[in-house]
């Protein structure tokens, strides 16, 4: 019976390696939302895809592609983000602020390592015009997008509490609530219902916003006839429901355990009448 209770607390350690592993993987990979964006006039679609931080986008207005890296940048003060295709900090915040303003930012630097002989030059300053402002529902929601980064995070944190003291209940048997098995069923909990809230958020974000205008500079600009299409959710956001069925599989192999315990026959105990004078004998 203690080796069964010994294998199910391992089980759970082994679940929550795998959800920690899953989680780092859907944080760290650009594959949130994967799109096309249609252009009348182009080759064919250009393609894109990004996660929580980063991206790319492929740009086929010509036979030659050209490949650009997206990064996800927020003004706060306006309570915006967007992918910007530029290659520094300033330059991105910059292209940002002209797109919210409903002005032509200049064009993106091509990625280093796969440029093409295709000339792909700054627009100059002289020649952006002014415009009204942009619509800043076609923008990704900062507050959105924060709490789905942050979520994420939390899912990651407390499912490496979960491995640490999974792996400590199985050699040891710490007799503080927290650190024990009691612990492991908080842990778990806040680290599945962290998963399915990221879930939610970006799911609500994609539904409001990002199904119509992935918020990159090609689909912002107002003067340039790109279009969102084929927008849909990428293989990192739909690998959260693995986490999340670890989390709820180790509470079910926690509360089996418990029913093990709790089955378990009582210890032998003798009775002694200690009225009985016949016991001082022994």
């Amino acid at each position: 019976m203690a080796k069964t209770k010994w294998n199910l607390l391992f089980a759970t350690f082994i679940l929550s390696c795998a959800s920690l592993t899953v989680l780092i993987v859907s944080l760290c990979t650009p594959y949130w939302l994967v799109s096309e964006a249609f252009e009348s006039n182009a080759y064919k679609n250009s393609e894109i895809n990004y996660g929580l931080f980063s991206g790319s986008l492929t740009q086929n207005f010509l036979p030659v592609p050209r490949y650009f890296d997206l990064t996800l940048t927020c003004l706060y003060s306006e309570y915006v983000c967007a992918y910007s295709c530029q290659d520094s900090e300033e330059s991105r915040n910059e292209e940002v602020l002209l797109l919210l303003q409903g002005l032509r930012p200049a064009d993106c630097p091509l990625r280093s390592a796969r440029k093409r002989s295709v000339a792909n030059h700054l627009i100059p300053r002289g020649a952006i015009q002014k415009a009204d402002s942009h619509d800043r529902s076609e923008f990704i929601n900062l507050g959105l997008w924060v709490s789905s980064v942050v979520f994420t995070g939390i899912a990651c944190g407390f499912a490496g509490v979960s491995v640490i003291f999974a792996i400590v209940n199985v050699l040891f048997n710490p007799v503080e609530p927290i650190l024990s098995v009691f612990g492991l069923y908080i842990y778990n909990g806040i680290a599945a219902g962290s998963s399915a809230l990221a879930m939610i958020l970006w799911g609500s974000l994609f539904g409001n916003t990002l199904k119509q205008n992935i918020g990159i500079p090609d689909t912002l600009t107002k003067d340039l006839p790109y279009y969102t299409t084929n927008a849909s959710l990428g293989v990192c956001y739909w690998l959260l429901f693995l986490p999340i069925s670890f989390h709820i599989a180790n509470i079910a192999i926690l509360l089996w355990r418990g029913h093990i315990i709790n089955r378990e026959p009582p210890p032998t105990t003798i009775d002694v009448d200690r009225s009985d004078l016949t016991i001082i004998m022994y």
